[in-house]
């Protein structure tokens, strides 16, 4: 019976079909019909990731670290298939060391995004010289149509007939060069101007310069036709205006000129901008979206009009029919006037998702209209204010107590209270317990954090370990989907937080979406033990990291005994607040104890499988580095510090000879088996 039921069955037979079956044959009977054919003409059913089409929309939606670093290892196809779609990024600081300039050099026509932060003219020459030679093979493998228009990648795109892969698959994917689109770079504008005729592809262009320069706008989207987004600032400030122009010159040529860049977004920051020049920007640019005209300065040395009133863009974005999603306008040393802003959010853009402010700006007008607004703001960015303006946070803390929607947020200028997030008040003065806003940020979801640190308390030992509990602990559990924090402290003389295993800087392994990560903003040589930072990385989780640990907070006995009786004495949470989110509160319940940093340790334990690779997302680590040198893998930074501290280099020999003690035990017992 299982024999049977395991054939598989035939088609039933008509009675034409067996009439002509059994023509001649006889009478027709169950044992000489023939069963039908299947029809050659029918198509095999092709499961779902066989489909091309099916597999270019799934890849879509992944992200450019696991198509990179995943995706592209699975199978030939979907490595060709996804090669428009990685980038290949390459960097070079002034922290570089100068060896990898030449690997740098070598990379440059595969790279697809460029940092350049250079600080030698011979390397500046060394640059130039091999854009240009990039740029000269570029041209020539278009008109042999190897590419798309300058700028695209043909090969590469989804609709690239099936020849030009398989022509591909025949070269060495380490040889293909890829068209250069997104840079990032710093420098003099004599620098600049050597490399702008090599920049014809990119798509995106971020320029710093160090100090005052001036820039005509022409001259950027004439060398780089195709620019999407265009930020242009300096670290002083600089002129930016348009050749050929003066004081109430007509634009209606330049409007009708063929110059028509695919424009969306423009930011410019500290920078003297003349009238001419952002009337030509918005008569070539029909397609902005987002305008960010941020800490304007206005010299009356410059004949030219210049942008001083916010009423005169208004007029102008009108007569040009723009309309934005994104807005920002602020003028160096001038409060926003709440017309202003209204105007801005109200009139402008009122269901922008990104909004960046100035912290004068952010005022309770400010929040009062915001509140008026359907609250679908993704992006917040602080930008800085002027010079001696204080800022305590308290507005912004209760923005994000109120933004369920809010995924990054960039709030470096302003100031962050620890002391806002001891929603137990157990390290917070009591006298700033009345004075402060309590909540919960809302943003659950938050996937970018920039923050500065500050505390009011008092700068004992125990006071800054208690604080920094508080701010690991709470970062951990209200926002547990991170995937890029930085956090750096207010004061470079007083520090609010440590990262002593104690402070409970191992409570950041909760994070399973993080990769980057950067604790401090300035060069600083600290003291740390190995148990303090090893469990970032896979070495620190082996048997020595373990026992190291385990002794460590063994040593915590009375602290934790002394914990225990002031938190049974002390209750302090409100009813009305556990009555909103009953889990996260729960999950709160030893913020800022050191018991909570010992039951981290214990699931780090317990759960060695989950955190023997150390804090496995991570991919960029930067401690006290300053913000000039870009942050490296955990495994090289945590070598960079153990070259600065003697316990730290004296744990890692010990690893290496445990190591090279288990291979030799392992080969020996090998052989007597």
């Amino acid at each position: 019976m299982g024999l049977f039921s395991a054939r598989k069955k035939s088609k039933p037979t008509t009675i034409l079909q067996a009439q002509k079956a059994g023509a001649g044959a006889g009478p027709t009977t169950a044992t000489n019909i023939v069963p039908s054919q299947p029809r050659s003409s029918q198509k095999p059913i092709h499961a779902a990731l066989e489909l091309p089409e099916v597999l270019q929309r799934t890849f879509d939606f992944v992200d450019e670290y696991t198509l990179h670093y995943t995706v592209i290892l699975v199978c030939h196809q979907w490595f060709w298939m996804n090669q428009h779609r990685i980038v290949r990024k390459v960097n070079w600081f002034e922290s570089s060391k100068t060896k990898r300039f030449e690997k740098v050099v070598s990379r440059l026509s595969r790279a697809t995004h460029m940092v350049w932060h250079p600080v030698s003219e011979d390397w500046t020459s060394k640059l130039v010289q091999t854009l240009a030679e990039n740029h000269s093979r570029q041209l020539q493998e278009q008109e042999q149509g190897l590419h798309g228009l300058l700028g695209q990648d043909a090969y590469f795109q989804p609709t690239t007939p099936t020849t030009h892969h398989g022509i591909l698959k025949k070269r060495n994917p380490l040889q293909i060069s890829r068209i250069l689109k997104d840079m990032d770079v710093t420098g003099t504008m004599r620098m600049f101007q050597r490399l702008l005729p090599s920049l014809g592809s990119l798509t995106s262009l971020r320029v710093q310069f160090p100090g005052y320069e001036v820039l005509d706008i022409d001259s950027v989207l004439l060398a780089s036709p195709r620019l999407v987004f265009l930020r242009l600032e300096s670290k002083i400030k600089f002129l930016l205006q348009v050749a050929g122009t003066s004081s109430g010159e007509d634009t209606a040529e330049a409007a009708t000129s063929s110059l028509r860049p695919p424009l969306r977004t423009f930011i410019v920051e500290n920078a003297i901008v003349t009238q001419p020049c952002l009337e030509h920007l918005l008569a070539v640019s029909p397609r902005l979206k987002d305008l960010q005209l941020r800490n304007l300065y206005h010299q009356r040395l410059i004949l030219v009009p210049q942008i001083e009133q916010w009423s005169w863009l208004m007029t102008k974005l009108s007569a040009y029919g723009i309309s934005l999603l994104s807005v920002h306008f602020s003028i160096h040393g001038q409060p926003t006037p709440e017309k202003e802003v209204y105007e801005k959010f109200m009139m402008v853009a009122p269901r922008s998702q990104e909004w960046v402010l100035r912290l004068t700006d952010l005022t309770p007008a400010l929040t009062h209209c915001l509140w008026q607004l359907p609250n679908v703001v993704t992006h917040l960015e602080l930008i800085q204010s002027y010079t001696g303006y204080r800022y305590d946070g308290n507005e912004l803390h209760r923005y994000l107590c109120a933004s369920p929607n809010l995924l990054h947020l960039k709030a470096l200028h302003a100031v962050t209270l620890i002391e806002r997030m001891d929603i137990h008040d157990r390290w917070t003065d009591p006298a700033a317990v009345q004075a402060r806003s309590s909540g919960i940020w809302a943003c659950r979801n938050l996937r970018t954090l920039h923050i500065t640190c500050h505390a009011s308390g008092a700068d004992t030992i125990q006071e800054r370990k208690g604080r920094s509990r508080i701010l690991f602990g709470y970062i951990s559990r209200v926002l547990p989907r991170l995937e890029d924090l930085v956090i750096v402290d207010h004061s470079a003389h007083r520090l609010s937080f440590t990262l002593e295993l104690e402070g409970g800087f191992c409570l950041l392994a909760r994070l399973s979406q993080l990769a980057y990560l950067r604790i401090g903003d300035f060069d600083r040589k600290m003291v740390f033990r190995a148990a303090d930072l090893r469990w970032i990385v896979p070495s620190g989780h082996i048997n020595g990291g373990r026992i190291e640990r385990s002794y460590l907070y063994r040593t915590w006995g009375d602290l934790l005994a002394e914990e225990a009786n002031t938190t049974a004495r002390r209750k302090n949470i409100r009813q009305e607040d556990m009555t909103k989110d009953v889990e996260l509160w729960k999950s709160l319940e030893n913020l800022g104890l050191l018991l909570d940093v010992k039951k981290m340790v214990d699931e780090m334990e317990a759960n060695p499988g989950v955190y023997t690779g150390g804090m496995r997302t991570l991919r960029d680590l930067a401690i006290y580095k300053s913000l000039s040198s870009r942050p490296t893998k955990p495994e090289k930074e945590y070598l960079r510090l153990a070259n600065d501290n003697f316990e730290l280099k004296r744990e890692r020999w010990r690893d290496e000879v445990a190591g090279l003690g288990g291979s030799l035990v392992a080969n020996y017992r090998a052989k007597i088996e």
